[in-house]
């Protein structure tokens, strides 16, 4: 098995020594980079916790319903997921179209995860990074990425801009508001927080035309607001503090009751806050 290293922008051959990354039918691809995405044990926690933590499946469902009520999941077409972590975002595009699914992340280990959904064609590299030809995809999905402390989110979007094809289009999510900055954004190495204007400015200006923005976790958005502040008050927050390992089966219940409705809202509204922001871009001909 061989691996391709990426030196100096220039693609070379290398052969893998060493290596327990069993491929199916995925394409691994390592990039040099100097960043790093979050703290290695919270993979293992992600991988755990997607196929049944209300904030992914509420999310998933959400982005799934906002994609095929726009007519954006068609057959055949070319999705990346730049930053796909564990990929149970791509097992959930997977089961519903037939598309061709590019995963992308910085780590080695959240790809090993990803590949045990199912057969996708696998990179590891930066997003930072000029990775792919222009017209590539036809749909780029990233969650909670641009947020990164290592991530130049204008150049990022300029690479995704150029990646998609004429009218292709983009789904970003980014964490709200900088005062629920908490331990856990420490560990997962968030390093900003965008408002609903910050982000529409952001893809406005590096090319896209807004489709739909809105905050999202909105119902949600006062208990999460008394608890942050009240950690920051009572010093309750733990320096290996995780929001990503699955809560008692009542409150996970409760907490995806609770999307399912803002999910039905969001339907036919955008929220005034929440939790994050979901802005849905198309590419527009001229940047």
């Amino acid at each position: 098995m061989r691996q391709l290293l990426a030196i100096n922008n220039t693609i070379v051959n290398h052969k893998l020594q060493t290596s327990n990354f069993k491929l199916q039918k995925s394409l691994i691809v390592f990039l040099k980079s100097n960043s790093f995405p979050m703290e290695l044990n919270q993979y293992q926690y992600m991988f755990e916790a997607e196929d049944k933590h209300w904030w992914y499946v509420g999310n998933h469902a959400h982005f799934l319903a906002l994609l095929k009520r726009k007519n954006i999941l068609k057959d055949h077409i070319r999705i990346l997921d730049a930053g796909c972590g564990t990929g149970k975002w791509l097992e959930r595009l997977k089961k519903s179209n037939n598309i061709s699914e590019t995963g992308l992340d910085f780590q080695q280990k959240a790809l090993e995860y990803a590949q045990t959904r199912g057969p996708f064609n696998l990179m590891q590299g930066d997003v930072n990074q000029n990775i792919f030809s222009p017209d590539s995809f036809d749909l780029i999905t990233c969650f909670d990425v641009l947020c990164n402390r290592n991530i130049e989110d204008n150049r990022v979007l300029t690479h995704f801009y150029n990646a998609l094809v004429p009218d292709g289009h983009l789904l970003v999510t980014v964490p709200a508001y900088n005062f629920l900055k908490s331990k856990h954004d420490q560990v997962v190495h968030t390093g900003k927080r965008y408002t609903h204007k910050q982000m529409r400015l952001l893809l406005e200006k590096n090319g896209f035309k807004i489709v739909k923005i809105t905050y999202a976790v909105s119902l949600l958005f006062p208990l999460a607001f008394v608890k942050r502040i009240s950690d920051k008050l009572f010093n309750m927050e733990k320096a290996d503090h995780n929001e990503v390992k699955l809560p008692p089966r009542a409150i996970n219940a409760f907490f995806l009751f609770v999307m399912q409705v803002e999910n039905f809202l969001l339907r036919y509204i955008s929220l005034p806050f929440g939790l994050s922001v979901v802005a849905l871009a198309v590419k527009t001909t001229k940047k």
